[in-house]
């Protein structure tokens, strides 16, 4: 091999670079108030559907765009690992996200339909639950 010898510029320069390239490889998380502003739509939708608002679906609808448009940046703004890095284990499924809808369903028919009081402390409820369990699921990632 050669012996090529490179100023302290030039290595600073390519130093630089490869710490740019390893900062854009890691991980980068998605913040809690995304997470808060879903939960707490998700707890509006469900107090308005005990309370018996007309347009509670249109909420659902948004949010349903909005987990998409979620789950669409996240991907695109990860880079993919190298081949030559060690293959990850992959992430452990997270129960609590696949059990909170079914625990969330359960007040609206517990609720009388049309109680206020009742949607708004199960409104509350579930968006404390939704969020905590969006925040954890991050964490774990």
């Amino acid at each position: 091999m050669a012996n090529n010898p490179i100023s302290q510029e030039e290595a600073r320069a390519a130093l630089a670079q490869i710490d740019g390239i390893e900062h854009e490889t890691q991980r980068k998380h998605i913040p809690t108030w995304v997470y808060a502003i879903l939960g707490t739509s998700v707890g509006i939708m469900f107090a308005g559907t005990i309370i018996g608002w007309k347009y509670w679906w249109v909420l659902f609808v948004l949010i349903v765009i909005a987990c998409i448009a979620l789950a669409i940046w996240d991907n695109k703004r990860n880079v993919r690992p190298s081949m030559k890095q060690p293959i990850q284990e992959d992430p452990q499924t997270n129960w609590a996200a696949a059990i909170a809808p079914f625990l969330a369903m359960s007040p609206i028919w517990f609720v009388p339909e049309g109680s206020v009081v009742g949607g708004v402390i199960v409104g509350v409820v579930v968006a404390i639950v939704f969020t905590a369990v969006m925040v954890y699921g991050e964490k774990r990632r």
